[in-house]
């Protein structure tokens, strides 16, 4: 213990995840419970979390700090990464190097077992802490919408806003109009709801590893971990079916009158094409004002989104309309190609979030 922090460390243990709730709740201001940090930490099946808890004197946990294994393939070859998750210090407690002390203690540990990065979307309140820290802003993933209903856009418009959003009904009617134009139509096409991903999605996933570049894996049994098997259970998921075979997926949120385009993952360009145009009709029919989907600029994803008409964000508000893309090297012979955000290719889904509403 260091006599002026005053605050030593240990590791995190099962029994912790009561303690972990409560720091997380009172850090960020939400309303989880121990199953939650049970279900990130403990039932991961790309590995248990490397946690550690900052602790008071009297042994209390006063902070805590994790990184969440992730395997990747790089180049096409497997390598396993860490995700920074819950940066937590209670009130009273910060300034005394507690995240600066942990996030250097578990990098340097997962850099002696061999991960070359961290990585992670850095929230507002973490961003200046963890560039002081070593972590790299490599570029910002943004914010790709479609309105179904104008008021909320129209909201946007600053001091205009509440006078323009009187004008959304009659906006509203040309947005339907447009809408209904795009939905798919065919019947060699279909998107079904899934209850668990099985083996088809692991080939799928195999047929979709990018020669250049980083991706996390999508395999059965994390898509399951991640999307199906979460304690809020807010997330659907749907197979696109083409001839009977399976050529692409989706994982959707719809909640607060916003739809999410959480994660996907489609053969090849056409079945993308299919696969959101088919979310862009589901969200129409949930009766959501507008749907959002959180993506690098170089993903696949975007010129096709773009193509449907999405708009692009504007204003590039951080935090709002985008959102950075952070990483730290935990060895000194980290690949530095990996520093350029084109080699990432991330959803919204690869945020440290169980969902993607409040």
């Amino acid at each position: 213990m260091s006599a002026e922090r005053a605050w030593s460390v240990r590791d995190a243990q099962p029994a912790d995840a009561e303690r972990q709730a409560f720091l997380f709740n009172t850090c960020f201001r939400k309303s989880k419970d121990a199953a939650t940090f049970h279900w990130k930490y403990r039932d991961n099946p790309h590995g248990p979390a490397l946690g550690r808890l900052a602790c008071a004197p009297d042994g209390t946990a006063v902070g805590g700090y994790s990184y969440v294994p992730r395997r990747f393939r790089r180049d096409g070859r497997r390598v396993l990464l860490m995700q920074a998750s819950d940066a937590m210090t209670l009130p009273e407690w910060q300034g005394r190097g507690i995240f600066t002390g942990l996030d250097d203690l578990v990098a340097a540990e997962a850099g002696a077992a061999g991960v070359p990065w961290a990585f992670a979307y850095s929230g507002r309140l973490s961003l200046k802490g963890f560039l002081r820290n070593g972590w790299r802003h490599i570029g910002d993933a943004r914010v790709y919408r479609w309105c179904f209903r104008s008021r909320r856009a129209l909201l946007r418009l600053g001091r205009l806003g509440p006078l323009a959003a009187l004008s959304a009904p009659l906006a509203d009617v040309a947005l339907g109009w447009r809408t209904a134009r795009r939905l798919p139509s065919g019947a060699e096409s279909v998107l079904v709801r899934i209850d668990r991903f099985d083996d088809e999605a692991d080939a799928l996933f195999e047929a979709c590893v990018p020669a250049v570049g980083l991706i996390g894996e999508r395999d059965a049994a994390w898509l399951n971990w991640r999307y199906v098997d979460t304690p809020g259970r807010r997330q659907e998921a749907f197979a696109l079916r083409q001839a009977g075979r399976l050529t692409g997926w989706l994982v959707a949120e719809f909640a607060g009158g916003h739809a999410f385009l959480v994660d996907h993952l489609a053969v090849d360009e056409a079945a993308r094409r299919t696969l959101l145009l088919a979310f862009t009709a589901l969200a129409g029919t949930r009766a959501v004002e507008e749907a959002t989907a959180l993506l690098c600029d170089h993903h696949p994803a975007v010129p096709v989104l773009q193509d449907l008409g999405w708009a692009a964000p504007s204003p590039r508000r951080l935090f709002r309309d985008m959102f950075p893309v952070i990483v730290r090297a935990c060895r000194p012979d980290s690949p530095p190609d990996d520093l350029h955000l084109v080699r990432w290719w991330l959803a919204d889904g690869d945020r440290d979030a169980e969902h993607m509403s409040a």
